[in-house]
């Protein structure tokens, strides 16, 4: 099947109309419609169900677009995989990043990495975990720096560090000085956290939870940077890994007894896909980055 003929069945099952597909590919309704009615000819089975107001794959066409999608990933592949040969370190990297690695990741990483290899074109997305998930299927992004906790099984994850998650306080707060805080003394305490589509708010509510306690959620954000120009500078707390807190300026990480548990920093990958050298090199300027950190 040729290549432009893949765009075009994605096309129609991707926006479930003729006329919206024919748009965004730019060519005309009529056109397309044809060229459809002959990749069904030649396949010999009906790809979309036409009856409804929505053009909907059939059987056969959900499992065909399946492979369409795979197949078009890997022609992509195989382009970035000529470019690295062609130009060496040069070529594209996609990379997406929790909303929360904005606070202390994704500036030292990116900084060392141009530093290294100015010639490769960087893209940086930020992404909730489940949406960077969805990313990595699609293709969208090559690298993505979440948490070890994936829901789809076409994602490869190599662990990096684990950080414990803790009570994040600013100097005005009246548990700055202290180094570690029972959870019971958090009853009606005032939190600012991230909202309920962040991987790290279910635990810390189910935490929360499970030990009776009921803080007061005085601030919800979808900004892991307003959480920490927030808790910077007035008396409230956030729960977070406390490399957030060992990173920045004005901030300091108490231990919580019983500890809620640690979060893994991790490298996803979609399974066997294509490892450019830009990827590479990234994910080893990282080790070497935490490592340090550590140490």
């Amino acid at each position: 099947m040729l290549v432009r003929q893949a765009h075009y069945i994605l096309a129609v099952a991707d926006h479930g109309n003729f006329t919206r597909a024919a748009s965004a590919l730019h060519i005309s309704q009529p056109a397309l419609s044809q060229r459809i009615i002959d990749l069904e000819a030649q396949l010999g089975v009906q790809l979309f169900d036409r009856s409804g107001r929505t053009v909907r794959p059939t059987d056969e066409g959900r499992t065909y677009i399946e492979h369409v999608r795979r197949a078009l990933r890997e022609l992509n592949a195989g382009e970035r995989a000529m470019q690295d040969v062609a130009r060496a370190f040069g070529g594209t990297l996609r990379v997406a990043f929790l909303p929360l690695f904005t606070t202390h990741l994704v500036g030292p990483l990116m900084q060392a990495f141009y530093i290294q290899h100015p010639g490769v074109a960087v893209t940086i997305d930020i992404l909730a975990q489940a949406a960077l998930e969805a990313a990595l299927i699609d293709d969208s992004i090559d690298i993505g720096l979440a948490f070890s906790d994936v829901e789809s099984e076409e994602i490869e994850v190599e662990q990096i560090e684990d950080d414990e998650l803790c009570l994040v306080v600013g100097k005005r707060h009246s548990l700055y000085g202290r180094d570690k805080v029972r959870v019971s003394e958090l009853k009606g305490a005032d939190l600012a956290l991230l909202t309920k589509a962040f991987i790290t708010r279910g635990p810390i509510d189910r935490y929360f939870r499970n030990h009776k306690v009921r803080p007061r959620i005085a601030i919800e954000s979808n900004s892991a940077d307003s959480i920490i120009a927030i808790v910077r500078g007035a008396p409230v707390a956030t729960v977070m890994p406390s490399a957030t807190a060992r990173q920045l300026t004005g901030l300091k990480a108490v231990s919580l007894l019983p500890s809620p548990g640690t979060w893994t920093l991790s490298v996803l990958q979609r399974k066997d896909a294509y490892r450019s050298a830009a990827a590479k090199a990234l994910v080893d300027i990282l080790k070497q980055q935490r490592s340090t950190d550590s140490g």
